[in-house]
């Protein structure tokens, strides 16, 4: 794997209280060059409405995210357990957290939680859309489910995907939202691991349909929405369908900022100041709990297990902020990830293999400094060349964080329209605006 330096000027940035000193170690060998890039980086949180102190901590115990040991028999989607809960922004839907069974990316079943919003005024025939969250972190206080609707920054997070929530519980479209695997449950997260995503996505639209009082009857409408991490997860979740999830009447997906490629995405973050290069430690620590014959611990410098155990109980602002410059080869042994192992399995991560099960929109920021424009564009390619119906708009001038709020209103309404029954134009379309 390659292993890059970022070039910007001199600065430092203060870490979290209680993890300063493991955050000026993290950045000592990148601070010349800093001060131009701190700017970029930290506006791409502001831009997703959260900049925080935080947040590697402590969590109170609440047992409704502790999976009963042994798992109840089932099959993927049955609902486990599920409470009602109030979300200020959604006065108009019913609110309900779920744990549920699903998939690990090796199919071993897993219990999994989120949550489901439903309208009280619903469209016509029940529609329902899986929002699969974009990267909100790796600590069990950053899952989307604890941070439904909440209306102002704290050091677990923000639901900055809640407009996008809001427009389709207003179209009177049902929405369940999913955790992923190890987010909010005990354990660690697959993040950035595909496969996982994909059936977690899957099974979550299965647990709404068979959550009581939801009113989604099974053959409702169902599609999928999601951007960057959920962008790929979205991604994976078209792809999916047909062979893991036939049953479900699904009719579209609308994926934006996708990291298609997971070896370009992460050499791509690896040690980069303006993409936020602890994501890609993320995914490190993401693959590795997928597939642990990978042995990431093992692989790592004593400096980097610190490192790396923050990481994976933090929320995403301290990949921004702590780990904004930290590559992979400050945390690793020399070439410990370019082995055939690690290499194979960034491979298989591979979106646009398969034909998605239904029709696509897919967008993405032109200047988007996290997820290269070109990987979406990538997807685009390769879904239209085996086939499939696929839209694409490029956001102009665009970067990461603003494209997540630009690009919803036109896909929320060729959702919309998928959902109500209304086809998709055959072939493939280029809607960008010059």
């Amino acid at each position: 794997m390659k292993v890059g330096k970022a070039k910007c000027d001199d600065v430092n940035v203060g870490a979290a209280s209680g993890t300063a000193d493991l955050a000026r170690a993290a950045s000592s060998g990148h601070r010349k060059g800093w001060r131009g890039c701190r700017a970029a980086f930290l506006m791409v949180a502001l831009s997703i409405g959260v900049v925080t102190a935080s947040s590697a901590q402590i969590i109170p115990q609440d047992y409704f995210y502790v999976p009963p040991n042994p798992l109840p028999p089932g099959k993927p989607g049955d609902v486990i357990r599920t409470r009602t809960i109030t979300a200020p922004l959604f006065p108009n839907a019913l609110i309900q957290q779920i744990m549920y069974l699903s998939s690990t990316a090796s199919g071993k079943p897993v219990a999994v939680t989120g949550v489901v919003a439903t309208p009280l005024l619903r469209a016509a025939g029940q529609p329902l859309v899986v929002m699969t969250p974009g990267t909100r972190g790796t600590g069990d206080q950053c899952a989307p489910s604890r941070q439904f609707g909440v209306t102002s920054a704290s050091p677990d997070g923000l639901d900055y995907e809640s407009g996008t929530t809001q427009q389709l519980l207003a179209r009177g479209i049902s929405v369940v939202l999913t955790d992923y695997e190890g987010q909010g449950t005990p354990g660690l997260t697959s993040y950035l691991v595909g496969r996982s995503e994909g059936y977690n996505g899957l099974d979550a639209l299965r647990a709404a349909q068979r959550l009581p009082g939801a009113g989604v009857p099974a053959g409702a409408p169902v599609g999928v929405v999601g951007y960057s991490q959920g962008g790929q997860a979205a991604g994976w979740v078209a792809e999916l369908q047909p062979t893991y999830a036939p049953e479900l009447n699904f009719r579209g997906a609308l994926v934006g900022g996708v990291p298609t490629d997971m070896l370009v995405e992460v050499n791509h973050l690896n040690g980069n100041p303006t993409a936020g290069a602890g994501f890609g430690l993320a995914a490190l620590s993401g693959l590795d709990h997928a597939f642990p014959e990978l042995n990431l611990d093992g692989r790592l410098t004593d400096f980097g297990r610190q490192v790396m155990q923050d990481v994976r109980t933090s929320c995403f602002d301290k990949y921004l902020t702590a780990y904004g410059t930290t590559s992979a080869a400050d945390v690793t042994q020399p070439n410990a990830l370019s082995d055939s192992q690690w290499q194979q399995r960034f491979k298989a991560s591979l979106l646009g293999t398969k034909v998605p099960g239904a029709p696509a929109f897919i967008y993405h920021g032109t200047a988007d400094q996290v997820v290269p424009f070109a990987l979406g564009q990538l997807l685009f390619s390769s879904w239209c060349s085996r086939g499939a119906d696929v839209t694409f708009k490029g956001l102009i001038g665009l970067e990461h964080g603003t494209g997540n709020f630009a690009g919803p209103p036109d896909g929320i309404d060729w959702i919309a329209q998928r959902l109500a029954g209304v086809a998709a134009a055959h072939g493939c379309f280029d809607v960008t605006l010059p």
